[in-house]
């Protein structure tokens, strides 16, 4: 148990259950490594248990030990035999398990086996129980969640949103679990990016005012109002560019090609790929503003990522940590619109001044989530729950 007056955890051991580790698949992935690199600040010893890894992230191994176990058929329900014998044979060696998204069959198994166990465990919904989520695959859910979810949910020490809106709007079923508020903890740019080489690299001119889109290409991230909006501001800007890095998500990337050709834009549109180190850190340094004008955002660790590394970011009023970004004045916000975006960006291009501000308090807007700083609040948390 952590004793406030030492410091320290007395090597507590942490369990991690999260499906799906692999790299490209951002969000929950990213959350769990920034949270086991504050365990390991905080001289914990955790373990992760997954059972779909393609291409994990190599930071996962190194903090923390990695049981990959083979998934059973149908591997679509993220069910695994393998993992289910694992947990009742290790499970109770460990003070303390965290189940990593709510939906399929790993982390509703893990729940049962863990309370038969009597393992305490904390639920991370991540963005999960949002209504947002809900809407996907809503009938299948609908039926699920008031039965397996509930049980599930009530069987859990607590349920962590990562922001205070999460918080409001999630759905628990009925359960009266308590909910926490704990931003994900993101660690500090290290390392400097190269402006000239990523702008070189992409063609880009000193010049040009880039913004940079750096996140998985899917229907949730704006990308549908980022690009008749950059349409809509160009013929008066002519030296704007747009950067778009990341991944593809069920081939979305053919309606940005085809939305990038129908208004034109080819030759202020470059889609880069998945980004990452060095390459990601030049990015940063290479742009004039992030913008992720998204449909729904839980937390955003990328937006995160940017302040930290100096760029200010533009972001909608669906990304559940505005209201913290703009208050320290790293940002702009604007509504989930063609209009409200393009104006915003138009204010960003008009007022230099004001992009000058943002830059330098982009790092304070980011400090806020630091791992120093939310070091107190995990500490104070993993306390109350008696580890």
């Amino acid at each position: 148990m952590f004793d406030p007056a030492k410091d320290s955890y007395n090597k507590l051991k942490t369990l991690h259950i999260i499906p799906n580790i692999n790299a490209k698949m951002g969000g929950s992935v990213y959350a769990v490594i920034n949270i086991l690199m504050l365990e390991k600040n905080m001289d914990i010893r955790s373990t992760v248990l997954s059972i779909k890894a393609d291409e994990p992230d190599p930071n996962l191994f190194e903090f923390a030990t990695v049981k990959i176990l083979r998934a059973s058929f149908p591997t679509r329900f993220s069910r695994s035999k393998d993992a289910n014998i694992w947990l009742n044979k290790n499970a109770p060696d460990y003070d303390l398990a965290m189940i990593h998204t709510i939906w399929g069959a790993l982390p509703i198994e893990a729940s049962r086996i863990l309370n038969s166990l009597q393992v305490p465990f904390v639920i991370w919904p991540h963005g999960g129980l949002d209504p947002f989520d809900l809407r996907k695959k809503k009938y299948i859910k609908k039926i699920m969640g008031p039965i397996l979810i509930r049980s599930m949910l009530d069987k859990s020490t607590a349920i962590v949103c990562t922001a205070r809106l999460e918080a409001e709007r999630i759905e628990r079923y009925g359960a009266k679990t308590k909910l926490n508020v704990l931003p994900l903890p993101v660690s500090s740019i290290s390392g400097l990016g190269d402006r000239e080489r990523f702008r070189e690299k992409f063609s880009l001119s000193n010049d040009d005012f880039v913004l940079l889109f750096l996140s998985r290409i899917d229907y949730k991230k704006g990308l549908n109002l980022l690009i008749p909006s950059l349409n809509r501001v160009s013929s008066n800007h002519p030296n704007i560019k747009l950067i778009i890095a990341g991944s593809d998500t069920n081939g979305y990337k053919r309606n940005v090609c085809a939305w990038i050709r129908e208004y034109g834009l080819e030759d202020r549109v470059t889609m880069v790929g998945f980004l990452s180190g060095q390459d990601r850190l030049d990015a940063f340094a290479g742009s004039e503003c992030f913008v992720l004008p998204s449909m729904n955002e839980n937390f955003g660790i990328a937006i995160v990522e940017a302040l930290s590394a100096g760029l200010p970011v533009l972001i909608s009023d669906h990304v559940y940590i505005w209201k913290e970004i703009i208050q320290c004045g790293g940002g702009w916000v604007c509504n989930y619109s063609i209009e409200s975006l393009s104006a915003t960006i138009t204010k960003i291009l008009s007022k230099p001044s004001d992009l000058k501000m943002k830059k330098a308090k982009a790092k304070l807007s980011a400090d806020q989530f630091s791992l120093t700083n939310l070091e107190p609040l995990y500490k104070k948390f993993y306390n109350q729950l008696n580890c």
